[in-house]
């Protein structure tokens, strides 16, 4: 079986210009991403699938100077994009994240890998993780069938065609209550975003992408004024992803 990491990923971004170009420890942010991904001993392919707007032709150079694949589909239609991507690699599963969380849990990841084999569930979920630390495995199957079935074009937030239409097996993974953190956030959206990412990657310096989940909620649960940097804007993105996540079905 063929497994395969899909990064989503676009330079058009609204409220952070560019923003997987941005640096910290002289490293853009999708290179960070990258870094931690290929940590993982368990993935045949990193894919960054990104859209055909020719904005995006960065994303296919850093790709080949990374030494990973590309897939390229549409701007708007995530889902989609996702979906043709796994066929023309051949992937059998895959794990997806976005590429403005550069510290996503390699944990976890793990941990979605030994669990996928024995379970029938189309779409499995790291709830309770920091918001940037999570990540999802998907059965090319089950997308395919989403990709049948939902009646828009614009998917960028498509969680709820798995969660909400009665049609797909959803598996949440456990997390122990000494690793929830609903407040924390390390995800890329805001410019209070990007200051957060400096100072965490400052203080952990070239090797932050080594980092693992424990060491990161430690550091940030003894240095609260951190984490008020950009605490804030995990209401702002609640409120986007709200309007965001509105499905409509054939």
């Amino acid at each position: 079986m063929k497994v395969g990491f899909l990064i989503t990923a676009r330079m058009k971004s609204t409220r952070l210009p560019k923003k997987l170009m941005l640096e910290v420890n002289g490293r853009h942010i999708i290179r960070c991403m990258i870094d931690r991904l290929k940590l993982s001993q368990f993935v045949d392919d990193i894919i960054i699938c990104t859209s055909t707007n020719p904005q995006d032709d960065i994303l296919e150079e850093i790709a080949g100077e990374e030494g990973i694949k590309v897939f390229r589909g549409s701007e708007d239609d995530v889902i989609q994009r996702l979906y043709e991507a796994s066929k023309y690699y051949n992937l059998d599963y895959v794990l997806n994240i976005t590429a403005d969380c550069p510290l996503v849990s390699f944990e976890y990841i793990d941990i979605i890998l030994e669990n996928y084999k024995d379970t029938e569930a189309d779409l499995i979920r790291t709830q309770g993780l920091p918001h940037g630390l999570f990540l999802y495995g998907l059965k090319v199957d089950a997308m395919k069938k989403v990709c049948e079935v939902k009646d828009k074009n614009d998917t960028e937030v498509w969680g709820k065609y798995f969660t909400d239409t009665g049609l797909f097996h959803v598996l949440d993974i456990e997390i122990p209550e000494n690793l929830k953190r609903p407040d924390y956030r390390l995800t890329l959206d805001y410019p209070e975003d990007y200051e957060f990412f400096k100072r965490v990657y400052t203080h952990f310096g070239n090797d932050t992408y080594r980092t693992s989940l424990y060491e990161l909620i430690d550091y940030l649960d003894n240095h609260p004024e951190i984490v008020q940097v950009n605490k804030h804007c995990n209401g702002l993105y609640k409120e986007r992803a709200e309007q965001q996540s509105r499905i409509s079905l054939k």
